[in-house]
């Protein structure tokens, strides 16, 4: 594939200069542009305790859902769908029935549709459906203080009515006069001009801006692209013979489609196919004959209005002749003018001129994806040719608004050692590839954070909304660069010899999370809102769609979207050594292929992957396995964890001074242990904090005359015994835990705590205290039991603070946290909670720092960081950096959830919305790389089995710049050994060669990624 791009791109002018971009490095996600999955959000698996975390991103309540369905289902069925009658809706404020000219002698008026009761109805519930645009106030579409909510759903609403043959407005499309175009448009303009005509919104909201240009109607551009695709999905679902032609419309588009559709036609003709379905791939073939017309005059209409526009001469400079370059150059152009848009409408208050501009960028979008996948289809292409298609393409994304100007700086860095070069040295190749995978997954992470709501909303109510962010992903620059990045990571896994066998076939491009060996039936999570429960048990491999704050006992986990890396759920994965890896949603089909199936699921220490039935498993990888006949492992590879025996004798409070490191597991639990150790090395960053020893505990679950600890200690007895069933024991486990958090606090006790709470935090009711659950199973150097136990957060008040503590006394004993438990303890029972309260931070942004790069195992620490409280554990899409000894950063994500948490004054915490884009500044990174450096110096770090040094993980926040410091502990990893020789038969040996020929063809690979 010959090079044909413009030799002087103005694609160049419009980034950074190299020295004010991000350092880029090996990346953490696989393409994530291919799968509708995706939409469903961390929080439509979650259980109910993630899910109610973040009030304004939990699904509706199951009896809202059932009612909204109801309404919807009459709706459709309905002529006049979401309206009660026609009415002339006067400027002041007069209703009239219709008549002509009705509203004159009342200021003049509009008439529509009037919303039925039904409609109301459910618009309290929270869907605002069949929207008539002309009725829409500036109020209703600004609404700032719930985040643009009414304008950020109404993407979603369209596209429903789109993809379900009305939705809504499945009879009530023909109701003639529900809507007037000249009306809709005339409101639908003024709405979009008042928007654009507010640079900081737009800056901060460009892809929403740019979708609602798309969205509402005003004589503007049009949305060819998704039109055909929505069209070819309609036929395939219709007739399953369509489906090959749906995939290559869907995948890799082009003018030979044309014919093929026509093809189509001609043969479903012969075999009586109806009508109706006969029309709409008429409509299908007509489409893309139009997207792949002229595309010259259409981009010339659409640049008519901005001839006196300030960036009028740039543009003409890319545009004018772009339409007869070759498909290289087109996107060349088309990709630099994607992006002089994006920088034009965020620095200009012109609504009217940024109006024109961005539907000039939808169009722009349209053709630089045509001729992209023009490019693609030229034979026998360049590693080069690949990667300087990727390199526009990211401007391409930029321009379109699925990348933030920080990623696209990223990513730039990570190509331009490569980019037009003959040869390189393999290290840089790889690096460039391993930047790309990020961009799929930064694209969803953009999509979420401008649509979270309305897609877990609308996803809950009508399941096909969660195919909302893959429409709007395949519709981009991003289904190109998803497809370019797949060939180059398949040639990258050749070049190295990693190797990722999934059902007897190798690919590319995956990413391995957490090393480790599973064996066990392969199931698919269902949402926690089922009545049939999660859908997977403790012994088998769970596909997720993304990584949840929360997580019943599992074998093995393959993801289709990761969370951050330092989540409670992956650190859970390490410490079980549990494989976790990230595998490309374009397979989800093969997977539900073997579904219920038993299979073996490995995940090396180099990244190799490895999926496979275990009757066909190879023999050299039965023989690691040491398995014969499909026999299971052990749910945790590596032995079983004794619990420390505690030191019951102390039973008063301790104050931070007293604590230490001497006391983890003996007399209080590792958090306040070695909290005591960080206040003394780093005197004045440690909030005040108390701890309750496990001889508290002990006093309180011995008492009474069935004391809970004598009934816990008798259950696992019988059950050991072979008395009492797994269903009994569970019971019995329960039963012990409601005890627990009901019991009374001893009053000399209580009186003690309290004069201790005044003392060390200062006068009651003028702070909060976080309770915080501290046991002596966690943090051991086998097990960390990183969240398994409950927090209570900001406690206001002694009498709240000391109600809280039975219930997080009783949290160890929650079903979840002693399965979890059992896969790894000898002796789970053998628990005991001490308690930590610790004055609460209101810190502006908090996180977690591991002292070790997790990202890519190469030097470094990692830094996932969230604004608000509570930052970065719970998997929300934090802002994940490594940083780099030699003093650079890589960006692994940004921190893209829609909402922080904040101290809420009356106690608890509130949820506010949270800002995208970077979160540390270059002062607090350089905090915490100093804390590091004073924690490995001053601290012993605990060791793993191989006798090395494990990394420390530490909670933190910032306070108006000011470092303060939560907890710390060792973080442990399993399972690597085992897995690596397991793999080892099937990963090619050899160190890659130091250089890497880029004017070669791409190797071909063993098989490609089904689609």
């Amino acid at each position: 594939m010959p090079s044909t791009r413009d030799p002087s791109p103005a694609r160049r002018a419009s980034r950074r200069p190299p020295t004010a971009r991000a350092a880029a490095a090996p990346a953490l996600s696989a393409p994530r542009a291919l799968s509708a999955l995706l939409a469903l959000l961390a929080l439509a698996a979650a259980p109910p305790a993630a899910r109610a975390a973040a009030p304004a991103l939990t699904p509706p309540h199951a009896e809202v859902l059932a009612e909204a369905r109801q309404i919807v289902e009459s709706m459709k069925q309905s002529e006049r769908g979401p309206y009660a009658r026609l009415r002339w809706f006067c400027k002041d404020g007069t209703v009239l029935p219709p008549a002509p000219y009705a509203c004159q002698p009342h200021g003049g008026g509009r008439q529509h549709g009037e919303y039925s009761d039904a409609r109301r109805r459910l618009a309290e519930l929270g869907w605002s459906v069949g929207t008539v645009v002309a009725a829409l106030s500036w109020e209703e579409v600004w609404d700032a203080g719930r985040r643009n909510r009414r304008l950020r759903e109404l993407p979603l609403e369209r596209y429903l009515v789109e993809v379900d043959d009305g939705w809504v407005l499945r009879r009530a499309r023909f109701y003639r006069g529900r809507v007037q175009i000249e009306d809709e448009e005339a409101v639908g303009r003024e709405l979009l001009v008042k928007l654009l005509s507010r640079p900081e919104w737009v800056r901060e909201n460009f892809l929403l801006a740019r979708e609602s240009v798309r969205v509402l109607p005003h004589s503007g551009g049009g949305d060819r692209t998704r039109a055909v695709r929505r069209l070819a999905q309609e036929i395939a679902e219709k007739d399953g013979s369509f489906e090959r032609l749906r995939i290559k419309i869907h995948t890799t588009p082009g003018p030979e489609d044309v014919r093929a559709v026509r093809d189509w036609i001609d043969g479903a003709k012969r075999k009586g196919a109806s009508a109706p379905l006969l029309e709409a791939a008429g409509h299908l073939a007509d489409g893309l004959k139009e997207l792949y017309g002229e595309p010259a005059r259409a981009l010339a209409e659409a640049r008519r209005g901005l001839a006196r526009h300030p960036k009028a001469g740039q543009l003409a400079l890319l545009l004018d002749d772009a339409p007869e370059l070759a498909p290289a150059g087109r996107v060349d152009r088309y990709a630099a003018a994607l992006a002089l848009i994006r920088e034009a409408v965020v620095e200009s208050a012109d609504g009217a001129s940024n109006l024109r501009l961005l539907d000039l960028s939808l169009l722009l979008e349209e053709e630089a994806v045509k001729a992209a996948f023009a490019e693609l289809a030229e034979p026998d292409p360049r590693r080069s040719d690949l990667l300087d298609l990727a390199d526009r393409l990211v401007d391409a994304a930029y321009g379109g608004g699925l990348l933030s100007e920080r990623e696209r700086d990223a990513l730039a860095a990570a190509l331009d050692p490569v980019i037009g070069l003959p040869e390189a040295p393999t290290s840089g190749y790889l690096e460039a590839i391993r930047g790309l995978k990020r961009a799929g997954g930064w694209g969803l992470g953009a999509i979420r954070h401008a649509f979270g709501e309305p897609l877990v909303s609308y996803a809950a109510l009508e399941p096909k909304a969660a195919r909302f962010p893959d429409d709007l992903l395949r519709g981009s620059a991003m289904l190109p660069l998803a497809e370019a990045t797949t060939r180059l990571a398949a040639d990258a896994d050749a070049v190295t010899g990693l190797v990722h066998r999934i059902f007897g076939a190798t690919y590319g491009g995956m990413l391995a999370l957490n090393p480790g060996v599973a064996t066990g039936p392969l199931k698919f999570a269902t949402s926690a809102a089922s009545d049939a429960g999660p859908g997977y048990g403790r012994e088998d491999v769970v596909v997720l769609p993304t990584t949840v704050a929360e997580l019943d006992p599992v074998s093995g986990i393959l993801t289709l979207a990761e969370g951050n890396l330092l989540s409670h759920v992956q650190i859970l994965a390490r410490n079980l050594g549990i494989p976790n890896a990230s595998i490309s949603p374009i397979l989800e089909r093969r997977l539900v292929e073997h579904q219920g199936e038993r299979v073996l699921f490995a995940v090396g220490t180099r990244g190799s992957i490895l999926l496979e039935r275990l009757e066909d498993l190879p023999p050299a990888v039965a023989a690691a396995l040491g398995v014969g006949g499909g026999a299971p492992l052990p749910a945790a590879a590596g032995g079983r964890v004794e619990a420390p025996v505690p030191d019951l004798a102390v039973q008063r409070p301790l104050p931070l001074a007293e604590l230490h490191a001497g006391l983890a597991g003996r007399v209080v639990g590792p958090k306040a242990a070695n909290l005591g150790e960080l206040a003394r090395t780093f005197p004045g960053r440690v909030s005040p904090a108390i701890a309750l020893p496990f001889g508290i505990f002990a006093k309180h679950v011995g008492r009474g005359p069935d004391p809970p600890k004598a009934r816990l200690d008798r259950a696992f007895a019988r059950h050991r015994a072979g008395e009492l069933d797994a269903a009994g024991l569970a019971a019995e486990v329960e039963a012990v835990r409601r005890a627990i958090a009901g019991l009374a606090l001893d009053p000399g006790f209580r009186a003690e705590l309290a004069a201790m709470v005044h003392e060390e935090f200062g006068p009651p009711g003028d702070y909060g205290a976080f309770v915080r659950s501290d046991t002596n199973v966690e943090d051991l150097p086998g097990f960390t039991g990183a969240g398994l136990n409950e927090t209570v957060p900001n406690l206001v008040g002694f009498d709240a603070q000391a109600a809280a503590i039975p219930r997080v006394w009783s949290s160890p004993f929650r079903e979840r946290a002693m399965a979890w438990r059992s896969q790894i303890l000898a002796r789970p029972e053998e628990v005991y909670t001490s308690i930590l309260l610790m004055k609460s931070v209101p810190a502006d942004k908090s996180g977690v720092l591991v002292t070790a790069d997790l990202a890519t195992r190469g030097e470094g620490l990692t830094v996932a960081t969230s604004w608000g409280v509570g930052g970065a554990v719970d998997g929300e899409a934090a802002e994940t950096l490594v940083l780099r000894p030699d003093g650079t950063v890589t960006l692994v994500g940004e921190a893209k959830a829609p909402y922080r948490r904040r101290l809420a004054p009356g106690g608890g915490v509130d949820w506010v919305p949270a800002p995208a884009g970077q979160v540390l500044t270059t002062d607090e990174r350089e905090a915490l790389r100093r804390l590091a450096a004073e924690v490995d110096e001053k601290l012993v770090p605990a060791k793993g089995a191989d006798g090395r040094p494990l990394p420390w993980d530490i909670e933190f926040g910032f306070v108006a710049g000011e470092l303060t410091l939560f907890q710390i502990r060792p973080l442990v990893e399993r399972g690597q050994l085992k897995a690596d020789r397991i793999l080892e038969p099937l990963v090619a040996g050899g160190a890659p060669p130091p250089q890497t020929r880029l004017d070669a063809p791409l190797a071909r690979p063993q098989a490609e990624p089904a689609s």
